[in-house]
């Protein structure tokens, strides 16, 4: 008897060149191998330490060396997680290469400079408003916002719907594509020119990089809880706000009507 109401069945995991995982073709790959890396030396240590016979241990070797030379870097769980969600879109079969994962990893390093250029900007003293007036805010901060909210309903919808692979997209090119790459760039100059004149735009733009950072953290959480949890316990919190002791149990993001969905 099943105890759930819904079931996700998710393809099956093969090798990067699309072949099943063998033990005779040395072409398993332990996710805790993943999670915390390890060499070449301790991959074919692995392998003798099975029960392959000298001719499926020969292939299983060579299998080894071609496909991580390097052995494999360590890529975390959070990194593991989204690639394999991401992989859902592939129809019936995940070909699971490690370089994906491993970007992913490297993607975790954008979300930590990320943080750390917005507490730089927002400062020790800086306390997020309880409500924010879109309206009045510089063009990229409406922007941003307004791109934010986009990407929140295609996340919710694609959730609902189960399909996963492009609540990840969605998430990725928002996080990427548009935080990072647009704006972040965009409000630079703002913080590096101490006029007065700029006060109120500056004001705004630390305002709308708050917003989003909660927000984003909130909306990559179930993909990449371990990273997101440790990022959004760093952001500051409004005052007198009923905030959540962890993004865990924190309200999931929802659209808010009327900002350009």
């Amino acid at each position: 008897m099943c105890h759930f109401r819904r079931l996700y069945l998710h393809p099956m995991i093969r090798d990067a060149h699309g072949r099943k995982m063998s033990k005779s073709l040395g072409n398993v790959v332990d996710p805790l191998e993943v999670i915390n890396g390890t060499t070449l030396e301790d991959l074919l240590k692995r392998l003798e330490e099975g029960n392959l016979d000298q001719n499926e241990l020969s292939v299983a070797r060579e299998g080894k060396k071609k496909d991580f030379p390097d052995g494999i870097a360590e890529c975390g769980t959070d990194a593991l997680r989204f690639a394999l969600i991401s992989y859902t879109s592939q129809s019936d079969k995940i070909n699971l290469d490690i370089k994906r994962v491993v970007g992913y990893r490297q993607w975790c390093n954008k979300l930590w400079n990320a943080i750390r250029f917005a507490m730089g900007k927002l400062g020790d003293h800086y306390t997020p408003p309880a409500t924010i007036v879109v309206s009045s805010m510089p063009p990229v901060c409406k922007w941003i916002l307004s791109v934010l909210n986009k990407a929140i309903g295609k996340t919710v919808t694609s959730l609902e719907a189960y399909k996963f692979a492009d609540a990840t997209s969605a998430i990725y090119s928002w996080w990427q594509y548009q935080l990072c790459d647009v704006f972040i760039e965009a409000v630079k100059p703002y913080f590096f020119n101490d006029s007065q004149e700029f006060d109120s735009a500056r004001a705004a733009c630390r305002d709308a990089l708050w917003v989003c950072l909660d927000n984003g953290l909130r909306l990559l959480h179930p993909f990449m809880p371990y990273v997101t949890e440790e990022l959004w316990q760093r952001l500051p919190q409004p005052k007198d706000s009923c905030r959540k002791n962890s993004i865990m149990i924190s309200e999931y993001p929802s659209v808010v009507q009327g900002m350009g969905r």
